[in-house]
């Protein structure tokens, strides 16, 4: 397990395929409503913690998950919290408010995750190339070098080539996160206008 300290608000954890079979998680079956699921995390954060001083036990916290190569992950945790270090959320309301805002935002998009610019601008001009005609958007998260594609779903459309690029992104709460904590770097017709850039 390798821990890389972001800030004092984001932590990236990489799992190796044999500390993913340590704490019996995939990348498939994590499910944060199995206890399983929930005392694995525990025991990575309080890992994380001793030899970080990265302390998420007093926090809300979001997690990302990202398949790598080999059998492992990435993990990014990042705590719930605004820049003056204040909660976004109280205890009490976090859980409900940020499930209408996941169904509000995450109800009608796809979100692809890119590890490399060059990759997300090819994977635009792929995409255009094949007739996607929806609306999408690109994001850019600077603390952790990633490029996010929203795009609009669209009924009986499958772009699975794009899976060659990047990673679909397996969690629910991908667009609400990107929102958040990404800078929009095109809004409006973003895949055609990179694929014009390859």
């Amino acid at each position: 397990m390798d821990l890389i300290l972001i800030s004092s608000t984001k932590l990236k954890i990489m799992l190796t395929s044999g500390d993913m079979a340590a704490y019996s998680l995939t990348c498939d079956s994590i499910d944060y409503d199995n206890t399983e699921t929930r005392r694995a995390f525990w025991d990575i954060l309080d890992t994380a913690k001793h030899k970080t001083g990265f302390d998420a036990a007093s926090d809300r916290v979001f997690i990302q998950v990202f398949p790598s190569k080999g059998g492992g992950c990435e993990m990014y945790v990042t705590k719930l919290v605004k820049s003056d270090n204040t909660k976004l959320y109280d205890k009490k309301t976090m859980t409900e408010t940020v499930q209408v805002n996941l169904e509000a935002a995450c109800r009608d998009r796809e979100i692809y995750g890119f590890t490399e610019f060059n990759h997300m601008t090819d994977a635009c001009r792929q995409l255009i190339l094949s007739g996607y005609k929806g609306g999408s958007s690109i994001w850019a998260d600077e603390a952790i070098f990633r490029y996010y594609l929203a795009l609009e779903k669209t009924q009986g459309e499958q772009y699975l080539f794009l899976d060659e690029y990047g990673t679909k992104h397996i969690s629910d709460a991908a667009f609400t996160y990107i929102k958040e904590h990404c800078r929009c770097i095109c809004e409006n017709k973003a895949a055609e206008r990179m694929a014009a850039l390859v």
